[in-house]
């Protein structure tokens, strides 16, 4: 059963009369658990990860205890699994639901009453069918597919459901991330799979995945409290994101632009998580507009598809070729021949490209030429040259 509270449920049922006849060990552990949420909630509100571990590790050991205590009291019992029905709602379908609850009055009316009155599975499947939300088309579609997949078919049409959907969770999560979803939450997150409707649309599974993702990174401990996975782990990462990692630090290079050490890594996964508002077409944009900014020469001819290096290529085949590099790929755009190419100014200091010719002669000019063999042979051909017109040489 899950150990999250609903919100107003309380951590007792009963009137006064109730409470006073319960047995002292029943008080006490309730009590334990009261504390125990205070100290999760001042966990949350500090926002350490390993507080907020050990605050859920103790309301869980006190819940526990309580159910330990009860299963001498039938009648405590049943009302507490009446109680764990109600919380399994939050649980296994997630915080959507939670907020979802919050916000609709109708929802939350029918909840606070499914748990004062401690109605069971059946009775609350049939109370929700009767309310406006359920019967509104515009509303819960999905829970109501889902719904009446799981509680109206077969049990083994349900089941072979959630095995579809926890297998295409993994599917996902190895494409985008490489990550290996944990069994004991695939059987959870397969139930939200249908509730929350990500079998339509998917942009809610990959919300969750990019929240997984990031909280699996070393400094991504406090990024999202909602997450099921651990953190910390070190994970190296893989798939798309490492693709599109690789595809904007190529980027930099060939726009010869700069970004802090690990800009690629978190802009890929911004890039993937729906939720960013941030996509690709941002990141080039934002790198196009950048090179232009630093090389004006080169404004309205770059693009996703024409970098810096692709219109500059005549000048790196030309530094290659007399500075004996070899392959131009080699050269960085921030050589310092190159960028006084890039950021020439004609008479009236207005930027202009070095032209290709005095670019070369800037080249063989420059003190790297002087050690090449192409110098060399230059110089002996020069040589050669002069001792024949002196009538030296034969």
């Amino acid at each position: 059963m899950a150990d999250q509270v609903i919100p107003g449920s309380g951590a007792t049922s009963g009137g006064p009369n109730r409470r006073r006849r319960k047995p002292e060990a029943i008080r006490i552990a309730e009590r334990d658990i009261r504390l125990a949420e205070e100290a999760l909630k001042e966990a949350k509100d500090s926002g350490s990860a390993t507080a907020i571990e050990a605050a859920e590790e103790r309301l869980k050991e006190a819940k526990a205890a309580l159910r330990r205590i009860r299963k001498a009291d039938p009648g405590e019992d049943r009302q507490q699994a009446r109680r764990d029905f109600m919380e399994d709602y939050f649980e296994r379908l997630g915080p959507e639901v939670a907020n979802l609850v919050r916000t609709d009055r109708e929802l939350r009316e029918l909840f606070d009453e499914a748990v004062r009155k401690g109605w069971d599975a059946q009775t609350f499947n049939s109370e929700l069918k009767k309310t406006d939300w359920w019967n509104d088309p515009k509303k819960g579609q999905s829970w109501r597919d889902a719904f009446e997949m799981e509680f109206n078919q077969a049990p083994g049409v349900w089941q072979e459901n959630l095995n579809d959907a926890k297998q295409q969770i993994r599917d996902l999560a190895n494409e985008l991330y490489n990550i290996v979803i944990p069994e004991d939450v695939l059987n959870k997150i397969a139930r939200r799979f249908y509730y929350q409707g990500w079998n339509t649309d998917q942009r809610g599974l990959r919300v969750w995945l990019a929240r997984q993702f990031r909280k699996q990174q070393p400094d991504g401990s406090d990024l999202d409290p909602d997450a099921e996975l651990e953190t910390d782990t070190g994970l190296t990462p893989g798939g798309a994101v490492l693709d599109l990692e690789r595809t904007l630090t190529d980027a930099l290079r060939a726009y010869g632009l700069s970004r802090p050490e690990g800009w690629a890594a978190s802009t890929a996964a911004l890039i993937l998580d729906p939720d960013s508002g941030f996509d690709e077409d941002d990141a080039w944009n934002e790198l196009i507009a950048e090179a232009e900014s630093l090389y004006p020469v080169f404004a309205g001819r770059l693009s996703k598809d024409r970098s810096v290096r692709d219109v500059a290529a005549g000048y790196l085949s030309q530094m290659s070729r007399y500075l004996e590099i070899g392959d131009p790929n080699l050269i960085e755009l921030d050589d310092p021949l190159l960028q006084r190419a890039f950021t020439n100014l004609n008479d009236s200091s207005e930027p202009t490209l070095m032209p290709l010719w005095e670019f070369t002669k800037q080249v063989r000019q420059s003190d790297r030429w002087q050690m090449t063999d192409n110098a060399r042979d230059s110089y002996m051909s020069a040589a050669s040259k002069f001792a024949r017109a002196l009538g030296l040489a034969g």
